[in-house]
């Protein structure tokens, strides 16, 4: 059995949220599925197939779409492209009931990275192209690779909402706001070519240097989309809105603007 993913999943009430189980994505033998264990594990490693439960096979057809001739094809990277990152669709969230949610959130993200490519921004990830199987499967999208995440600079540890905004209480509002600046930039860009970005949260900004950049676009859709099936963020956004709104992007910047300023009495999600 090789280990592919692992997830920790918690709920209850925000204040004192609990974990539920583990999602645990593996292979056997070429095959792919997705079970859940009920115990924690400090490695992947230590995960035991004789602990899963509720296991769903994955059909890979079903998961990764096939190579369209209107997107972008990267050959295998050569040394010079060691600033490249690689990412790969997430398989933990498959569920049965509706099997093929992975493979159509795929298409859209690269949908909207072949927009962007052809109108750069410099507040806005860098998209090179697809990476693609033999078989013409996409098995993942390549990108420049950028330094951390907003979240890993301001809150290294992972601390709540709302104890990492008290704590950036007296920030230096000069660099927040030059960072936000920056940020709004990025956004009004991509609102500019049609596409809300709907998951703007900490984890997808990074920096190259001190320059912001917004990342992760698979949950960004065309104006006026049904965000119904789309993931956004706990915390970040309004859950009240079911529809690609530009509000969404510009609302959810000015809650990172208060977090950042520990402005926790301005938190609207």
């Amino acid at each position: 059995m090789e280990i592919l993913e692992c997830s920790e999943d918690f709920g209850g009430p925000m204040a004192g949220l609990t974990f539920q189980r583990t999602t645990v994505v593996y292979s056997v033998n070429g095959a792919i599925y997705r079970a859940y264990s009920r115990k924690r594990y400090a490695e992947a490693q230590n995960i035991q197939i004789g602990d899963l439960y509720g296991t769903n096979r994955i059909q890979s057809a079903l998961v990764f779409p096939e190579f369209q001739d209107s997107f972008t094809k990267v050959e295998e990277p050569g040394p010079h492209h060691s600033r490249w990152f690689l990412k790969k669709p997430s398989l933990s969230p498959y569920t049965p009931r509706y099997p093929t949610l992975i493979k159509e959130t795929w298409i859209e993200e690269v949908k909207a990275c072949e927009i962007l490519k052809e109108s750069p921004h410099p507040n806005v990830a860098q998209y090179h192209g697809c990476a693609v199987l033999e078989d013409g499967t996409i098995r993942g999208i390549y990108f420049t690779s950028y330094d951390e995440t907003l979240m890993e600079r301001v809150n290294p540890l992972r601390r709540n909402k709302l104890d990492s905004a008290y704590e950036r209480r007296g920030a230096d509002q000069g660099q927040v706001e030059s960072w936000v600046e920056k940020i709004e930039r990025g956004i009004r860009h991509l609102h500019g070519l049609g596409i809300v970005h709907n998951d703007l949260n900490p984890s997808n900004i990074m920096f190259h240097g001190d320059n912001p950049v917004i990342i992760d676009f698979d949950s960004s859709r065309p104006m006026g989309h049904d965000l119904s099936l789309v993931k956004r963020t706990d915390e970040w956004h309004d859950g009240k809105v079911t529809e690609a709104l530009p509000s969404n992007d510009l609302d959810a910047l000015e809650e990172i603007k208060s977090w950042l300023l520990g402005d926790v009495h301005r938190f609207r999600f």
